[in-house]
């Protein structure tokens, strides 16, 4: 993909996460199926180490959220970062997570598609690192590797990286709110040249009502493999959840063995 449609695309999400961030937040507050069984254990077993985690496009903080529940015996030991380019989505996570739990927790603005990667992301080393609903919102295979890439450096040795593919194009329910890109370049003085695109890139919009839609892709199994792969990590389990169907993510669980 050439950087002038990666960069059209990512100002597309931009400004929907700008404009639409009080109803993207209301509509997120539950946590998903598959957390339970990616990283319901991650509270388990006797150290009384810090666990620290890292939380990649963490939106309005419902992950940490679900992480507090895991460690509610003892939430001293989670070290949680949550970074995301929305400082309306951060500023309702921080409203939202309890004050007693504030300094264990770190909420961090920056777009990490925007700027260099490996500047705007934490160091590390991290526990557990995440990427819940992000690759779909970053245009280009290449650009989605590299995040991977990152992210796996980030990672603890005998720590995990979890993400998720979205796979809206399987479900029927979201054939309605593809948008064409030919309607979205009528009136926009940044038009998107669909031969540009890559297989499996969508407009979508969002909610009842009028707004801006959301550029998202769609992850097949063939490219999910090649994600896989090419990340340099063991994968220690795959699977589909949430949704109403039960298969709306696809999960992969690596490990980082050196």
């Amino acid at each position: 993909m050439n950087p002038t449609t990666r960069e059209r695309l990512e100002a597309i999400n931009r400004n929907f996460y700008s404009v639409r961030a009080d109803a993207f937040d209301a509509s997120r507050d539950h946590p998903w199926p598959g957390w339970q069984r990616s990283v319901g254990g991650i509270a388990s077993g006797e150290s009384k180490a810090a666990v620290k985690v890292l939380d990649a496009g963490c939106g309005n903080g419902r992950f940490a959220h679900f992480l507090l529940r895991q460690f509610a015996q003892g939430p001293e030991r989670l070290e949680y970062t949550g970074i995301d380019q929305s400082a309306p989505l951060l500023a309702a996570a921080r409203a939202r997570i309890p004050q007693d739990h504030g300094t264990r927790l770190r909420w961090v603005e920056a777009d990490i598609l925007k700027e260099r990667i490996d500047s705007a992301l934490p160091s590390g080393p991290f526990d557990l690192v995440v990427a819940f609903g992000l690759l779909h919102h970053v245009p280009g295979l290449e650009r989605r590797k590299a995040l991977l890439a990152a992210l796996a450096q980030r990672t603890q040795i005998r720590g995990c990286l979890i993400f998720t593919a979205w796979r809206f194009a399987n479900a029927e329910r979201f054939e309605s709110r593809i948008t064409p890109w030919e309607l979205h370049n009528a009136d926009n003085p940044e038009p998107i040249d669909p031969q540009h695109l890559e297989p499996g890139d969508f407009l979508l919009s969002f909610g009842a009502g009028p707004g801006p839609p959301r550029y998202c892709h769609h992850c097949d199994d063939s490219e999910f493999d090649e994600l896989v792969s090419t990340s340099g990590l063991e994968l220690v389990d795959d699977f589909e959840a949430d949704g109403r169907s039960g298969d709306l993510n696809r999960y992969a669980v690596l490990r980082r063995n050196r």
